[in-house]
């Protein structure tokens, strides 16, 4: 973990999603990029543009820049605050752009920059998440869903894992980690993903239902045993679901282990069979929980 995204909206959630991204950011000695990403201010339709005066439009247009400009600012700030406060030296420049013979911006510790970008929130957090190890973002916490087309595109289109931030803002991430484990494809490649955090963590325990046959690739045996190839001792513990969400017992009993980190499969089965059936993904992306989730598909 050499790079962490996190994109900013301007929102208070920003808050949890920083605080995230700088604690996982501290444990790597990584590079933190803050990413602003403002939508193009313009008059849409052409019905607008030939009914508006061509003075108003322009003035509205800098209206609209001048309150973009102040949620950016307010961004950047917090963004800051927060690289001071986990002692990050500032990079002008992109960590991509021009690397140290190290490899590591700031010549090995902690380091943090800003990018600004303009255009679609979604495609751009997914296309500037490609060029990174782990994109933090953080779920709205008033049922709006607001950022749920962005923990999407960074899902599907980024190619990398998504860290979704807790609430509140998390104190840790990654000292105890748990894996939810159902041998599926999407939970294989969230493993080989986590794997950085595995190695650092001081448990890693492998949650399962029990219901898979033992020898199968769902044995959660067998995933220990493999773990263990790569160096990493992790303990079992089987869930007792009895009635209740898939999703909740996850997350309770991951808690209860005193783990700060759930790494998990994200989607399964097609979004379309999710939407209509449901799913343990769904259910996690309802709203914020209590623990930071690592997901990857």
């Amino acid at each position: 973990m050499k790079k962490i995204l996190v994109p900013l909206t301007g929102r208070p959630l920003d808050r949890r999603a920083v605080a995230a991204a700088f604690l996982v950011a501290e444990r790597f000695a990584a590079h933190v990029e803050g990413l602003s990403v403002m939508p193009q201010v313009e008059i849409r339709s052409s019905v607008e543009s030939a009914a508006i005066p061509k003075a108003l439009a322009e003035q509205l247009i800098r209206i609209g820049q001048a309150e973009q400009s102040a949620v950016v600012d307010g961004a950047h700030r917090l963004f800051d605050e927060f690289r001071a406060r986990h002692g990050g030296l500032q990079s002008d420049a992109a960590p991509d752009a021009k690397p140290d013979p190290a490899g590591k911006p700031g010549g090995g510790g902690l380091s943090a920059s800003w990018r600004q970008a303009t255009g679609p929130l979604a495609e751009t957090v997914a296309d500037e998440a490609r060029l990174a190890d782990l994109v933090v973002i953080a779920q709205a916490s008033d049922g709006t869903n607001a950022m749920g087309p962005v923990i999407e595109a960074a899902l599907f289109g980024s190619g990398r894992p998504l860290l979704l931030a807790p609430l509140p803002e998390p104190a840790s991430v990654g000292t105890a980690v748990a894996v939810a484990w159902d041998g599926g494809s999407a939970a294989a490649r969230a493993v080989a993903m986590a794997l950085p955090f595995l190695h650092r963590a001081d448990k890693v325990v492998i949650l399962s239902t029990g219901s898979a046959d033992p020898g199968r690739v769902a044995d959660p045996e067998r995933l220990g045993r493999y773990l263990a190839l790569h160096g990493v001792a992790a303990v079992q513990h089987r869930m007792a679901v009895s009635g209740q969400a898939v999703s909740r017992a996850l997350l309770d009993d991951a808690r209860d282990l005193g783990c700060d980190l759930l790494v998990m499969g994200a989607y399964g089965h097609s979004r379309v069979r999710e939407r209509v059936w449901g799913g343990v993904t769904l259910d996690m992306l309802r709203e914020p929980s209590g623990l930071p989730i690592l997901m990857a598909h």
